[in-house]
């Protein structure tokens, strides 16, 4: 997606699998390592003054619209995480669980090394996973 694309997302209205709208776009936000959109905050509740995270892997964006594969309910009972501040991994690994989606460490990763260092350890035949 393009940077100009952006504000776009930001104006756009976050609607549930069943057609019905859930609220408008809070914040956006980007991923650390492609700089690529990847999660949207949905303001709900009364008055908007609340925001639930939803992941934009399955959604479909176009004309205004984020339609989401998740009924209401399931956003708004998302893990509460405070919208105004920066998305941790562990706060984004719990947002993932919730939803159902399983996430892959992007190459480069810290995480990604450990499991390299522990696959070459398996093949090594040390490791915890290694039969003696």
């Amino acid at each position: 997606m393009a940077d100009d694309n952006y504000d776009d997302l930001y104006n756009s209205d976050v609607v549930a699998s069943d057609g019905k709208k859930i609220g408008g776009v809070g914040q956006v936000y980007l991923d650390d390592k492609t700089g690529q959109p990847t999660w949207v905050t949905v303001k709900t509740g009364l008055f908007g003054t609340k925001e639930n995270f939803v992941p934009l892997v399955h959604a479909d964006i176009a004309n205004g619209e984020i339609k989401v594969p998740y009924a209401e309910e399931v956003v708004k009972e998302a893990p509460t995480v405070d919208p105004d501040r920066h998305l941790d991994a562990d706060e984004e690994a719990d947002l993932y669980k919730y939803y159902g989606i399983e996430t892959v460490p992007a190459p480069g990763t810290d995480r990604d090394e450990a499991d390299a260092d522990q696959a070459d350890a398996d093949q090594a035949g040390t490791g915890p996973n290694a039969t003696q």
